[in-house]
């Protein structure tokens, strides 16, 4: 006898959700004025239950009230799941709600819909974008941004890091940051904590396990006191690098400020020689049609020249052979700073004196931050996408979400009779 019409529908569904008995689509429901379809799941009776904890046979003690998942559309209708999940009774762990296959514990949505909107999150700018599209609210894809981080967070795996940059990021508006650790070599976000002190620093560290952090070889870091003291506590054997990236935006600010110091005492005479020159002193490379006027500012007698050729002077410094020949270099570029009037730059070149040690380590670990840098445009347009953050979690799982190279997307179970 040849099935039903109905039979063949509720069939037909079954296989694509990949279920198996004792699971099976009791009924599908199309509602037409709503624009949902409603798939009814039941378990077989007569099936034995088994506790999601030890995995072991025992008595079914009831039913869960009924709940909904949502899943992805059929056509343009909004589809949802809907069971009331058997429980047991376990005699070592009492009574628990039974595993379904379609969905993982605590979700509202099924695996294939979570997998799709992972996907969908990563492709939009913003969540806003993501909730229209999806037809959720807010605050139901930021659950899934959640969802995914923790699923990613589980597998990731923190065995053999040889080399991590600690480094601030701004939070909120004013005196607000939060620390960031990334592994250099894995090019990927480890975590972030709130705050920048000793203890956010201490914090990070402690996310690696204690055979991992043994592992480290050495930590990029900006000349902060805070993350010094929290890699000596928490990797006393890891080497500090001073991060260059640091060293050149503290020379850069000295040679802004010194130029700032000076146009002042000009204008003040009369004199707009440094009036619009600002970006050319601390760009890198100065624009082809600017290079004959710059040429002429560097023969002139200006103190901001000055400072912008020592500045660029220190870039010779990481190009040296070894550490020797480093601190060589660096024993004449701060005799030869000392002797001018630059005091701002001559006030960097008393902290870089200061720690000298930890720059000089730079010729054994040729390491950097610059890949927390790379971060820094794409943390900034996390922000800016969201028109920031008042919560710090959201924040956090955000960076994670994008920046650390996770397993997002669950275990997706196969359409019955795959193989």
């Amino acid at each position: 006898m040849k099935p039903s019409k109905d039979e063949t529908v509720v069939a037909h569904y079954g296989k694509l959700l990949g279920l198996e008995a004792p699971w099976r689509v009791h009924a599908a429901q199309l509602d037409l004025l709503r624009g949902r379809v409603e798939l009814e799941v039941a378990w077989d009776e007569g099936a034995a239950v088994v506790c999601p904890e030890c995995r072991k046979e025992c008595a079914r003690h009831d039913h869960a009230p009924e709940r909904e998942w949502r899943h992805l559309n059929v056509m343009q209708f909004l589809t949802v799941i809907k069971a009331r999940v058997p429980r047991c009774r376990c005699p070592e762990h009492g009574v628990k709600t039974v595993r379904t296959p379609w969905a993982e514990p605590g979700s509202h949505f099924t695996l294939h819909f979570e997998a799709f909107a992972v996907q969908l999150i990563g492709a939009c700018r913003s969540l806003t974008q993501v909730a229209e599209l999806l037809e959720l609210d807010w605050d139901g894809v930021q659950r899934l941004v959640e969802r995914a981080v923790t699923r990613g967070l589980a597998r990731r795996s923190l065995a053999d890091i040889r080399w991590v940059g600690l480094d601030e990021k701004s939070f909120l508006r004013g005196q607000s940051y939060i620390s960031v650790m990334n592994d250099i070599a894995g090019a990927r976000v480890l975590e972030v904590v709130p705050d920048r002190d000793q203890a956010a620093g201490e914090a990070l560290w402690q996310v690696l396990p204690a055979a991992a952090r043994k592992k480290v070889e050495a930590a990029a870091m900006d000349m902060s006191g805070s993350y010094v003291a929290a890699t000596r506590a928490q990797a006393p054997q890891a080497a500090i690098v001073h991060d260059k990236f640091h060293v050149a935006k503290m020379l850069n600010e000295a040679v802004d400020q010194t130029r700032r110091a000076e146009h002042a005492r000009l204008q003040a005479a009369g004199d707009d020689t440094l009036s619009g020159t600002r970006y050319l002193w601390l760009h890198g490379l100065v624009p082809e049609k600017k290079q004959a006027s710059f040429a002429e500012l560097l023969e002139i007698n200006l103190q901001t020249a000055k400072a912008w050729c020592y500045k660029e002077q220190f870039i010779e410094f990481w190009a040296q052979p070894d550490a020797a020949h480093g601190a060589q270099f660096f024993a004449d570029w701060h005799r030869s700073v000392v002797r001018t009037r630059l005091t701002r730059v001559k006030a960097v070149a008393k902290t870089l004196k200061k720690h000298l040690t930890n720059l000089l380590t730079y010729f054994v670990y040729p390491i950097t931050n610059a890949i927390s840098e790379g971060f820094n445009s794409k943390i900034q347009a996390i922000k800016s996408d969201a028109r920031g953050f008042r919560r710090f979690a959201n924040y956090r799982a955000r960076i994670l979400f994008h920046c650390g190279k996770l397993s997002l997307l669950p275990n997706l179970p196969r359409p019955s009779g795959c193989h």
